[in-house]
């Protein structure tokens, strides 16, 4: 009898966590469903394996002839992954596959990235002219033609397009030709 009598206090309102803290929330994609985050990991190490035999010097050899033959800056870096074992050409070489071709006067004219958008669009409005109904390939290829805008904005700012090209949609089959 000599114990103070215990005090019952209410239990403390309920909160929700908040917001995302239990998820690991992803920027979303602009112009996709998906919220990944995949993309390749490169070894930390910049020095080329030790296995790899081949000499910068025939590296950019390799490149200049692939690039001759009408391959892509992506093309020839895949073509020596799995034809000649270079693994990173950036490691081997000192220097990127567009750098390379930059120097020795074999770039192509339109990035390769926005080349491809051009190509797709193209291919999506001879669609549309066969087929007026489909609202969705409409849709989409309205938004294929604001990423090529946005993307040529950023290589007229980065000054690897010309400030005066623009895209017009009545032309661009003669870029991918």
């Amino acid at each position: 009898q000599g114990e103070p009598a215990q005090v019952r206090l209410p239990p403390p309102p309920h909160r929700a966590p908040a917001l995302g803290a239990d998820l690991v929330c992803e920027m979303g994609r602009m112009y996709g469903p998906g919220k990944g985050m995949a993309s390749s990991a490169l070894p930390y190490r910049r020095k080329p394996p030790t296995w790899v035999k081949m000499k910068p010097d025939d590296v950019c050899d390799h490149i200049c002839k692939l690039a001759k033959k009408g391959l892509t800056p992506s093309q020839i870096g895949v073509t020596l992954r799995d034809s000649f074992g270079v693994p990173q050409v950036g490691a081997v070489t000192g220097s990127k596959i567009l750098r390379i071709l930059k120097t020795n006067g074999l770039a192509p004219t339109l990035p390769e990235d926005l080349y491809f958008l051009i190509k797709k669009a193209v291919s999506m409005r001879k669609h549309l002219d066969k087929n007026r109904k489909d609202k969705d390939s409409k849709f989409r290829l309205i938004l294929v033609e604001s990423r090529i805008h946005r993307l040529a904005r950023y290589y007229k700012r980065d000054k690897a397009l010309p400030a005066t090209w623009k895209y017009v949609s009545a032309t661009a089959s003669a870029l991918v030709a």
